[in-house]
């Protein structure tokens, strides 16, 4: 059989869509299942004309056939937003670049993002290449709004089962690059996102109230939150908390840090933090909260972590002040069941600033094994059960370790 009657026998539906313009050729199976086969998409790589339709319906007839991987070889494709679908994987090879389309008419409140899902089962986005958001000028638009344009997200995908993120380059998001929400089983590795460290709130990784989320071998270097961790509100309706969360083996360079917060009215809870390097970032390890957006965050534990010219390297900061979708007063932040080992700073301005509410005191935390050369001393206030052990924090002024209103041992 030769290869055209091949295609035609096995890929009907994608077919369909060659004849409405893409043209699509077979390579060897990646996966031995033959429902799930791998197509190569031939689209127009001129950066200039906008690949979106002729990518959409390559995505709805390989999801209509039951999923595979359609495969983008080298070139770089403008595209307009997207919609994901289940069982589809979608594999940028070295050297594609996938260009967000810059005309604001183009993201509607159907297709506010760049690259969409809602409701999938066994998606990936992977590969060598690069998703690119265009954020420039979608960053001078914000600042010339008096930072009230509503910006696309790069991708964003919600309600979803299996998420793989795997490989990828993300950069110059127009405002967050990756967020998924409400999701279940996620793994994200291998990437490396970056955008200035000036541009407008290019949080890197954001996954907001999902479960069982793995974050490895990736390094994030942008003008905002590398990772933020979310627990809000939903609709105004208190949801499922973000949970299960393990993030190793990477990189902060520019950016904001680790962050746990603002939003988690919901709850976080069970965040474990092994083996990352922090190089330059505003702050290091980071919970930020407050009144009105706030519920309980616990069970955090962060191990083998090494910052280096980090100003802000531990922060707890349940009075946020920066968000202001805080309309729920009964929504009280608290923080309790942290550990922090192996901990070593170098060139930082603090020590660190733990500080709880006077209603709602820090719980539980232990200190141990603490290398830190800072400025000034670690702040400790409003908590109890403090544990200190084997640290060794050297300042250039003052003690090294402030408490008020603080109980513990070691201190």
């Amino acid at each position: 059989m030769n290869n055209r009657n091949s295609l035609i026998a096995l890929f009907p539906t994608l077919i369909i869509s060659s004849l409405l313009g893409i043209f699509l050729a077979c390579k060897p199976q990646d996966q031995p299942h033959p429902t799930n086969p791998s197509v190569i998409l031939q689209l127009l790589a001129d950066g200039v004309t906008d690949q979106a339709k002729p990518l959409q319906r390559a995505i709805d007839s390989c999801g209509a056939i039951g999923g595979g991987t359609l495969i983008l070889p080298a070139g770089k494709y403008l595209i307009s937003p997207i919609i994901l679908r289940s069982r589809v994987t979608l594999q940028l090879e070295s050297g594609a670049t996938l260009l967000a389309s810059t005309n604001a008419a183009d993201y509607t409140n159907k297709l506010p993002n760049l690259i969409n899902g809602d409701s999938l089962t066994d998606v990936s986005l992977k590969g060598q290449g690069t998703i690119d958001g265009n954020g420039a000028i979608w960053w001078q638009r914000f600042r010339d709004s008096g930072k009230t344009l509503s910006r696309p997200r790069l991708i964003y995908i919600t309600r979803s089962t299996n998420l793989l993120i795997d490989g990828l380059t993300l950069i110059n998001s127009p405002s967050f690059h990756l967020v998924p929400s409400q999701c279940r089983y996620v793994t994200i590795q291998n990437l490396t996102i970056t955008a200035p460290p000036d541009s407008p709130n290019t949080d890197g990784i954001d996954p907001a109230n999902c479960t069982h989320v793995l974050i490895q071998h990736c390094t994030i270097d942008n003008g905002d939150d590398n990772i933020a961790i979310k627990g809000g509100r939903s609709n105004g309706q208190i949801i499922q908390p973000c949970q299960d969360i393990q993030i190793r083996n990477c990189q902060f360079l520019h950016g904001h840090g680790l962050s746990i917060g603002s939003e988690t009215s919901s709850g976080v809870t069970g965040v474990s933090v092994t083996n990352c390097t922090f190089t330059g970032t505003t702050n290091g390890i980071r919970i930020k909260s407050q009144s009105g957006l706030g519920g309980s965050i616990q069970s955090l534990s962060y191990k083998q972590i090494t910052m280096t010219d980090v100003p802000n390297p531990l922060i707890i900061d349940l009075a946020y002040s920066l968000n202001s979708n805080n309309g729920y007063p009964n929504d009280i932040p608290s923080v309790s069941g942290l550990t922090i080992e192996q901990l070593t700073v170098t060139g930082a301005k603090n020590a660190g600033s733990l500080v709880g509410l006077t209603n709602s005191l820090l719980q539980n935390l232990t200190l141990s094994n603490l290398h830190i050369n800072a400025r000034t001393g670690l702040v400790l206030q409003n908590a109890r059960n403090v544990a200190m052990n084997v640290y060794h924090i050297e300042v250039s002024s003052g003690p090294s370790v402030i408490a008020q209103n603080a109980t513990g041992t070691g201190f």
